[in-house]
């Protein structure tokens, strides 16, 4: 009986002293440091065990891979001409990421970076999009925004704002263009920065307020091609900023759709989600 006191004692000591540490301004700090130091480990954790971090390979490997992409087939057709003067204009930086992104296979990275080549030529090439008056007033709605601010890896940000989507008034090709275009000066941010900077970005979208007009199932799958075909393991972190339960049927859907990239996807509360940011950051203070 003495024995099971002390315990209980000891116990309730224990639990004291946690709860008077936590109450301590230092105490609160080192929790909310811990909370942010697991919150910030964790895509990259998430990215590495769904196999959607890129390797690194030596720069020689990388240069001959890349001549290799870029070397003419034995094949004299129009189509082998038309897929030899693509990759002459493509630059190293996008056949390298291909290449890394088929891990050295030249052929297979060749075949996806043609893909990508083609897909530009049909309405999104860079220049394009960013001339576009179309897509300059898709852009004027605020419904997606590449943020002035980075996360807490230094990674640029793309911010949806799903109340202000509504899927009866969209032109779908507008919303589409500006994903890319979005993506586009996000990955240009990137190639900015030099050597040892991110090469990935994230996406916030936030669904305070979501209803299910704001369900865009079509544009979902245009975003998720664009990820698995156009810019693989580009997107490193998805964050859904308080999902209200009308979304629960949405995410049933758009799950299974995103295959591996679903493990990416993270659901917070906005006071949560201050933790991927600059603690100063005052982007989820509305």
């Amino acid at each position: 009986r003495r024995l099971t006191s002390t315990m209980t004692i000891q116990r309730g000591a224990t639990l004291e002293t946690r709860q008077s540490a936590r109450a301590t301004p230092c105490g609160r700090n080192v929790a909310r440091a811990r909370r942010a130091s697991r919150c910030r480990r964790s895509p990259r954790v998430a990215a590495a065990d769904a196999g959607l971090t890129l390797d690194v390979f030596d720069d020689d490997a990388i240069e001959r891979g890349v001549a290799v992409m870029r070397a003419s087939r034995d094949d004299a057709s129009d189509d082998a001409s038309d897929d030899a003067e693509l990759l002459a204009s493509a630059p190293d930086w996008l056949l390298a990421w291909f290449l890394r992104d088929r891990k050295l296979d030249a052929d297979k990275a060749r075949a996806k970076t043609l893909k990508y080549l083609e897909w530009r030529r049909s309405g999104y090439g860079e220049s394009e999009l960013k001339l576009s008056s179309e897509v300059a007033e898709e852009a004027a709605s605020g419904k997606a925004v590449l943020l002035g601010e980075r996360d807490a890896q230094n990674r640029p940000v793309v911010y949806v704002t799903l109340t202000k989507h509504d899927v009866e008034t969209r032109e779908l090709s507008r919303t589409c263009r500006l994903c890319v275009k979005l993506v586009d000066e996000a990955l240009e941010q990137l190639r900015g920065d030099g050597a040892g900077a991110p090469e990935t970005l994230m996406c916030v979208f936030d669904l305070r307020g979501f209803t299910m007009k704001n369900a865009d199932i079509d544009f979902v799958k245009f975003f998720i091609k664009c990820i698995f075909d156009y810019f693989p393991k580009r997107i490193s972190q998805v964050l859904l900023i308080e999902p209200p339960w009308v979304f629960t049927p949405v995410w049933q859907i758009v799950k299974p759709l995103m295959g591996k990239y679903a493990a990416l996807v993270k659901q917070v509360k906005a006071k949560d989600a201050k933790a991927y940011f600059d603690p100063e950051s005052t982007l989820f203070d509305a």
